[in-house]
């Protein structure tokens, strides 16, 4: 195959495939999450305000690898397309309205969650 490797923490993907899926670059140590009582993990986003891109790259969380996490994103601004990158799974949201993205983390490494609406970075997911 036509396979180049970007990084250890980037996506693999052939030439063919064009656009290159790097991850954010931080170097931010990862604050761990938050976990509730049944052992689920929730993390809530609010764009513009609290997310990777406003604070300057300060919003790395660091989940254990195995763990079930649901991310939460509400924009109060506008209507939004919010990807997890590799996993690739996502959420759409209208402006005001909450978007979430729930999933088992089986995949070591650092994630990008993006707005697929604006192509900024608004949570930096660290498993392992």
């Amino acid at each position: 195959t036509n396979e180049t490797a970007i990084a250890a923490d980037t996506t693999i993907l052939s030439a063919d495939e064009g656009a290159v899926d790097e991850t954010a670059s931080t170097v931010v140590a990862p604050t761990d999450a938050i976990v509730n009582a049944d052992g689920s993990i929730g993390i809530n986003v609010i764009v513009g305000t609290d997310d990777y891109d406003t604070l300057a790259g300060d919003r790395v969380v660091k989940v254990a690898l195995g763990s079930a996490v649901t991310i939460t994103l509400t924009d109060p601004n506008e209507e939004q397309d919010y990807h997890l990158h590799v996993y690739d799974v996502g959420a759409e949201a209208k402006k005001g309205e909450p978007g979430v993205i729930s999933l088992v983390v089986d995949q070591a490494g650092q994630f990008d969650v993006e707005s697929h609406t604006t192509g900024k970075t608004l949570l930096v997911l660290v498993v392992g």
